[in-house]
This record gives C-alpha cells, sequence and structure tokens, in this order.
C-alpha cells in the first residue's frame, strides 16, 4: 500500500498544477489588457510574470515577442519568439517573427533557417517569400533569391516593395534590363517613393542611359531633396549630358547636405565643381570683430 505521505504529495501535486496555469493565465490576460491600452511597459511586466509562473506558455512568449520588437530591443525579441516556436511549432507567423527578429540582430544564418520553417509551413505568403528572397540575397544567394521575389511579386501582385526588392536582386545579379522592368513595376504602383526613383535611376546610369537617369533622379530628388547621394549622382549625369550649370547646382546641393559626412564624397564633388569653373558655396561669414576704441 502507498503510504499516507505519499498521497498526500501527489494529491497536493494534482492541486498545485492548475493553480499555476490559472495564474499564468491571468497575468497573460492583463498583459493583454494593457496591450489594448496601449500601456507597452505595463503590458511587458505582466507578461513577463507570466512566463516565469509558466514558462511554456506559448502565446505569453509570442506577445512578448512582439513587444520587445516594437521597443526595438531585438536581443529579447529573439529570446520570446525561440521559446514560443519551442511551445508553438507550427504556427507560420511565429516563425516569420523569428526570422525577421534574428535579421534585425544581424543574425543571418538563423535568419535564413527560421525563415526557410516559415516558408514550409506557408509555401503561398508573399510576405515570407519576400523577406526570405531578402535574407537570401544577403547571404549571397542570388538564384535563391531571384525565386522567392519573382513568387512575392507572382502572389501580391500589387505590392511595390516586393517589386523594388526583386530589383535590387536582379541589379545584384548584373540583370539590368530586369532591374528595370522590375524597378519601373515599383515605380508605376508607388510613385511618390523616391527610393524606387533613385534604385530605377541607379540601373539606368550602368546602362548608360543618360536621359531616362536624369529623368529618375531629378524625380528622386524632388520627391526627397535630403538624398545627397541622389544630388551627387545627379550632377555626374548632368555633367555626362554637357548640362554644367545644372551640374554645379547638383553638386554644391550635395556638398551643402554631405556636411562632413563623406569626405571623400565631398573632394570629388569640389574637384568636379572646379572641373567645371564652379565654386563651393560658402555659409554667412560672421563679421570681423571690431578692435576696441582707445581712450
Amino acid at each position: 500500500m502507498r503510504s499516507l505521505a505519499r498521497i498526500l504529495f501527489v494529491l497536493g501535486t494534482l492541486v498545485a498544477a492548475p493553480a499555476y496555469a490559472e495564474n499564468a493565465d491571468a497575468h497573460y490576460k492583463q498583459g493583454l489588457a494593457y496591450k489594448q491600452q496601449g500601456k507597452q511597459d505595463d503590458a511587458i511586466a505582466s507578461l513577463e510574470k507570466a512566463v516565469a509562473a509558466n514558462p511554456k506558455h506559448g502565446m505569453a512568449w509570442s506577445s512578448l515577442g512582439n513587444l520587445y520588437k516594437a521597443k526595438g530591443d531585438m536581443p529579447k525579441a529573439v529570446t520570446a519568439y525561440e521559446n514560443a516556436t519551442a511551445v508553438i511549432k507550427k504556427d507560420k507567423v511565429l516563425w516569420a517573427n523569428l526570422g525577421m527578429a534574428y535579421y534585425r540582430a544581424d543574425q543571418i544564418d538563423k535568419a535564413l533557417e527560421a525563415l526557410i520553417i516559415a516558408c514550409k509551413l506557408a509555401p503561398k505568403d508573399a510576405e515570407i517569400r519576400g523577406n526570405l528572397g531578402t535574407v537570401r540575397r544577403k547571404k549571397g544567394d542570388l538564384p535563391g533569391a531571384i525565386i522567392d521575389l519573382e513568387m512575392a511579386t507572382k502572389l501580391k501582385p500589387d505590392d511595390a516593395n516586393y517589386w523594388n526588392n526583386l530589383g535590387v536582386a536582379y541589379r545584384t545579379a548584373k540583370r539590368d534590363d530586369d532591374a528595370i522592368k522590375a524597378y519601373t513595376k515599383a515605380v508605376e504602383l508607388s510613385p511618390n517613393d523616391s527610393n524606387f526613383h533613385f534604385n530605377l535611376a541607379v540601373t539606368y546610369r550602368r546602362k548608360e542611359m543618360v536621359d531616362e537617369a536624369i529623368k529618375s533622379y531629378e524625380r528622386a530628388t524632388g520627391l526627397d531633396p535630403s538624398n545627397a547621394e541622389g544630388w551627387f549622382d545627379l550632377g555626374f549625369m548632368y555633367k555626362v549630358d554637357h548640362q554644367n550649370d545644372k551640374a554645379i547646382a547638383a553638386f554644391q546641393k550635395y556638398i551643402e547636405l554631405n556636411k562632413g559626412k563623406d569626405p571623400a564624397g565631398a573632394k570629388r564633388a569640389e574637384e568636379e565643381l572646379g572641373a567645371m569653373g564652379g565654386a563651393v558655396k560658402k555659409g554667412p561669414q560672421k563679421a570681423p570683430k571690431k578692435a576696441p576704441k582707445k581712450k
């Protein structure tokens, strides 16, 4: 016969386990309530209590990962998503979130592994395909990146970002004609995004399509006048097209925006100005102080 002590121990264990879980669930629900109220720190505190009470509370870990990511704390987001996927093993969103947390934490190999799992769980998810393609490109797997990004554009053809990212992969693979087509599609879908116009302009410049490059650089700098690199490239293309006055103005704009951020670029822009007879614009000079009158 089992001893009375053993029976009491077993009964105590059976009673304690539900209370343990209920405590974790209470903290989890409170954390969600705080999250809905926009109280991020309070939500995190409650969810941390939930996982402390029950380290296998997958949903609490998932919510913590989202909150840490929103706060920009990628190491903690990674840990939270890792714990979530250890419990909830077949959730495409969790694996995708873990992959992108790894990516933002500069853990590219792990990002690739997590996103591959997410893609196997949801092969027709455009966002997962697009992110996987971007990570593959970072790893240098251009053929794989292009396959995934082409699939993303097929699954969601009205998303300009997928077309732009596909263009980047094509351009990196030196498929400039395909890159131009992809960037052109991105521009059609999102005509006010300066980055898309800039990427298209860069590819036109590589193809020595001067008129097209100038138009795209003008559009890019018009939409984002703070794009120093755009002004530099535009100045160079104006010079190639023998529009020296415009080239001088563009290089001067680049120097004004650069402000010591890229000394080598500033020096080259000044050399280009000098070769065309232009001058570096100087800021307003303070009048020299007058010497005090002698009494």
